[in-house]
């Protein structure tokens, strides 16, 4: 019997299930990449939106290798974001008469998304790709900070997809389950507290504070992983590894 060719290997090795579950686990290194991206950065907690321009300045030149790979750790994020998406988007497909442009719309809302994470990765990079000085490494900082926070409307469209396609399945057994549903629903209501960052520089309502930060990060954690466990376990029900 004649050996197999690395171009048959690789394609044998390459299935649709295969890549299913590799989709899936982008989903979990896309949260991670991002929380290591602010990490790195110095905004765990984030810089405030009250500090002057010369604490901004010395904050990022004083993690300067960090914000430099921060913005490479925000370009990845996005990229594996979309991938997660796609893998979305196939569960959806498998719900009984689903109309298709539901699943097209929730993957056309996470391709426009990337934005969200391309913005503020380049406003990281520009941060301490010279010495602007410290007003307008101020200026990058908030422009951060405002495509991150408010870039939200994108994501409301996605997970509200996802959730209206969850909710439209009657099934007792769903493809995928309600409490699914639930939390795409709730988590970009916990996004748009952030729609008023442009106008608070201290409070709750600031992008530092108590119900924008701290609340969007958990909820963007949460909805991720609770997305990637019930499509990880709805992929070991219908198929297994050969």
């Amino acid at each position: 019997m004649e050996s197999r060719t690395y171009p048959q290997r690789l394609a044998n090795a390459l299935t649709t299930r295969r890549w299913e579950y590799l989709a899936v686990i982008c989903g979990i290194l896309c949260s991670l990449f991002f929380l290591i991206a602010l990490a790195i950065s110095g905004n765990i907690p984030p810089t405030a939106p009250w500090w002057d321009a010369k604490r901004v300045h010395d904050h990022y030149w004083a993690l300067v290798k960090g914000t430099e790979a921060s913005s490479i750790f925000l370009m990845v994020s996005g990229a594996l974001y979309v991938v997660y998406s796609a893998v979305l988007a196939r569960q959806i497909h498998k719900i009984p008469e689903i109309h298709p442009i539901i699943a097209d719309l929730q993957l056309a809302s996470a391709a426009a998304s990337f934005c969200g994470f391309m913005i503020p990765a380049i406003a990281m990079g520009l941060l301490t790709f010279r010495d602007y000085g410290p007003e307008l490494t101020q200026l990058l900082n908030d422009i951060f900070w405002m495509a991150t926070l408010l870039s939200w409307p994108i994501f409301l469209v996605q997970m509200w997809t996802v959730a209206w396609a969850i909710f439209s399945h009657k099934s007792p057994n769903p493809v995928l389950p309600r409490c699914m549903g639930v939390v795409n629903l709730a988590t970009p209501i916990v996004f748009a507290l952030g729609s008023g960052v442009h106008i608070h520089h201290t409070g709750p309502m600031a992008w530092n504070g108590g119900l924008v930060f701290w609340p969007s990060l958990v909820f963007f954690g949460l909805q991720i992983n609770i997305d990637i466990w019930y499509m990880w376990k709805n992929l070991q029900a219908t198929c297994h590894l050969p």
